[in-house]
């Protein structure tokens, strides 16, 4: 299928990378199918696009990447709506780049939860541990988070 966006003119995209988001993104509810691309080969950065509207795309990044200890805890009923196999999601946040680069920041509070097997997805609003919804990418310091060391393999997201 094509999509014509804003800042990527026509993607031909196949139908089996787009991600459903049952209940849109927060403030845009009404958006439910997007495809995730490689801002660069080598960047840890990714393109969420809008399959819906081509002018809406969000920057989305692997929190790991920046906050080693960054770990969400999820009841599986809140999760049901994508599937709720720890093994199959990955998580990721929306990032924010002003104009100015050293003002980078990351939502942290409302992190996208995909399905990478289903394909369905979600931003989770997490209502009972402290993270910011701006985390400065290049002037907060991890030690800021409280949250567990993580061991070798063990992933950002865990369910209960």
């Amino acid at each position: 299928m094509q999509i014509e966006t804003t800042r990527f003119g026509t993607l031909d995209v196949d139908e089996s990378q787009l991600f459903n988001f049952p209940m849109g993104l927060l403030g845009f509810s009404g958006l439910k199918q997007y495809v995730v691309i490689d801002h660069s080969e080598d960047s840890p950065l990714k393109w969420l696009q809008s399959v819906d509207d081509g002018s809406l795309a969000f920057i989305i990044t692997d929190p790991l990447f920046f906050v080693p200890g960054y770990r969400v805890s999820a009841r599986r009923s809140e999760l049901e709506i994508i599937g709720a196999d720890e093994e199959q999601l990955v998580l990721s946040v929306i990032m924010t780049i002003p104009e100015n680069p050293q003002d980078m920041s990351a939502n942290l509070m409302a992190p996208l939860i995909f399905n990478m097997v289903n394909r369905q997805a979600m931003q989770h609003v997490l209502t009972k541990q402290k993270f910011p919804v701006k985390y400065y990418v290049l002037k907060d310091s991890p030690s800021i988070i409280e949250s567990p060391s993580m061991e070798h393999g063990d992933k950002a997201i865990s369910l209960r």
